[in-house]
């Protein structure tokens, strides 16, 4: 399926760069142009875990690693043209894009241990803070845009690209299984991304003059890679201690309101939510005597809400 897509990808590229060759320009018109920026507050949870072997055995689950409560100031900006192309009046050409940005500010992190499967005998347990770190996000869709109900609502079926990172972390460790509390010095990472392609379907409905309600739907497919440096092992290597990788999906979802105050200028409130998993994959993990270790990754599980306020400038 995933080829697929990419297929999708290359000839909705080529649709939309043939309009700019010198003998095809004059053929097209650009209907509207916007650029916006925005931001506001997203809340994240990521958690990940390992078997004790390539097999998922032996427990089947060893080690198990959360983040909760991720609170991110995240800010975004977005950029949306309309191209009408003179030989298909059908539909316009539409293109989106856009790239987000967002300081973590507040977290926390749990890294639990186990001897037993399905977490089973847990024997180490450190409760830890993760108010540091970012997160980035990046993604691009095209597609045919169809207009009905007298130019009152748009239905965009998009193929497009994203692209994902973040970037946690654990610091004022705590080791709460034993219980001997408090220790120093811990300022680990773990970095992870997410690529691939998705389709999906945008959404825009104008009930009255100056508002419109939008609304998008994404299905990805991405490939996972993650990276940690686990700074108080002695045992692990420094700067990778160990890395993953799975494929996965995902499902993106928004919705919104936009309030023209002019032809030009409006303010927008959106509310984002995303949902992303992976299916067991490749854990290695790094020695500090050069030795490579490798056992299965089980599974990644990634869940963001954000509310976002910000302002759109259309130039048509």
């Amino acid at each position: 399926m995933k080829r697929w897509v990419i297929f999708a990808l290359v000839v909705t590229a080529a649709w939309w760069i043939d309009p700019l060759l010198p003998n095809r320009a004059a053929a097209e018109t650009v209907k509207d142009l916007e650029v916006g920026l925005s931001a506001g507050y997203r809340a994240d949870e990521l958690d990940w875990n390992i078997a004790g072997d390539i097999n998922g055995e032996n427990p089947n689950v060893l080690s198990d690693l959360t983040w909760e409560d991720l609170e991110i100031f995240q800010i975004k900006a977005k950029g949306e043209i309309n191209v009408e192309r003179k030989d298909f009046t059908y539909f316009t050409t539409y293109i989106r894009a856009c790239v987000g940005y967002g300081w973590i500010v507040d977290g926390k992190n749990q890294d639990s241990d186990y001897l037993g499967d399905n977490r089973a005998f847990e024997f180490s347990r450190s409760n830890n803070g993760s108010d540091d770190g970012d997160v980035l996000d990046a993604s691009v869709g095209a597609g045919p845009q169809f207009r009905v109900m007298s130019d009152r609502l748009a239905i965009i079926p998009l193929v497009g690209y994203s692209y994902h990172e973040q970037n946690l972390t654990m610091t004022d460790g705590v080791q709460t299984i034993p219980n001997y509390g408090p220790f120093s010095g811990l300022d680990s990472t773990y970095e992870t991304q997410w690529d691939g392609p998705w389709l999906g379907i945008d959404l825009a409905f104008r009930p009255a003059e100056n508002f419109t309600l939008k609304g998008s739907f994404e299905y990805h497919w991405a490939d996972y890679k993650g990276e940690a440096n686990w700074n108080l092992r002695t045992d692990l290597a420094h700067p990778k201690s160990f890395e993953h990788d799975a494929d996965g999906d995902g499902v993106v979802l928004s919705f919104g309101g936009d309030y023209a105050f002019t032809n030009h200028l409006s303010i927008h409130l959106n509310l984002d939510y995303q949902d992303w998993k992976t299916d067991d994959g490749i854990d290695k993990t790094f020695l500090a005597d050069g030795t490579v270790l490798v056992t299965r990754f089980n599974e990644v599980n990634w869940e963001s809400y954000a509310v976002m306020l910000g302002m759109t400038y259309r130039f048509f």
